[in-house]
């Protein structure tokens, strides 16, 4: 059984929750269906309910899901009937050996328990040559307000004995290296930079609802401790909570080609 965490939770929320911006929607899809090619056979590792696999369909990528959960693959379904998809751990693949030219991941490696094993059969199932592509559609530029304020809620967490650690990828480095081991060779491709806006309200009524899966296993009540001394050091460092802000994020791809 996997320990890799599962977003049937999230399937009635997700889609208002996590947004398709317009530079990904105008650039990132595109830069995507560049690096795939108009005729590549893709597998996108961990669709759920088709954020980023449903512009691709609909810009004729030969494109099949999967996912962990159940409940997010119905969510996808019901948006786009035709799509191809398989309820499937991503550490045991139900495909062939050398049957796809793409496999895609967004934003899911750091919930994969067994993400080498992941990796390993992401290899097995791409053809020689084929491209494993891994997406991060929004990631922080240099210092953010957003990122402070994961710092501060973080340590917070810590100096009551919770450490938040998720199943999957730690950190990029090790991600790399497990590449470069099973044989890849690897690029890093920004598509765009743009502003990610937001209020300070907005931001701490996102903590609060719990719509991360990083929040989803803390007891109740140090999460709503978390949640005031959260709000409480927003408002010491920060005036007008409802003035729009914004961090500079990036849509960044870590370009994997396996030979042989």
């Amino acid at each position: 059984m996997t320990n890799s965490i599962s977003f049937d939770r999230a399937a009635g929320f997700y889609d208002q929750t996590r947004l398709l911006h317009e530079p990904i929607a105008q650039y990132g899809i595109q830069a995507i269906l560049g690096l795939s090619g108009p005729k590549a056979r893709v597998l996108d590792v961990g669709t759920g309910t088709g954020r980023i696999s449903i512009p691709l369909l609909e810009g004729g990528l030969d494109l099949t899901g999967c996912d962990l959960s159940a409940k997010m693959l119905l969510r996808l379904r019901e948006k786009f009937p035709a799509a191809r998809i398989a309820q499937a751990d991503a550490s045991l693949l139900p495909f062939p050996a050398s049957h796809f030219d793409v496999v895609l991941t967004v934003h899911v490696m750091h919930l994969i328990h067994p993400w080498r094993e992941a990796l390993s059969e992401f290899r097995r199932v791409l053809v020689s040559g084929g491209l494993y592509l891994n997406v991060k559609t929004w990631e922080a530029v240099g210092n953010s307000i957003r990122g402070r304020m994961r710092d501060f809620w973080r340590s917070w967490l810590e100096a009551h004995d919770v450490y938040l650690r998720l199943p999957g990828v730690q950190d990029d480095e090790e991600f790399f290296s497990e590449l470069r081991a099973l044989g890849a060779h690897f690029t890093e491709m920004e598509v765009i930079r743009y502003p990610l806006s937001f209020t300070l309200n907005e931001e701490l009524e996102r903590f609060a609802s719990r719509v991360n899966s990083h929040t989803w296993d803390i007891p109740e009540p140090v999460f709503s401790g978390s949640i005031a001394a959260l709000r409480t050091w927003v408002n010491q460092e920060y005036s007008d909570l409802d003035q729009p802000r914004a961090d500079e994020v990036r849509f960044v791809i870590d370009v994997a080609r396996f030979e042989g």
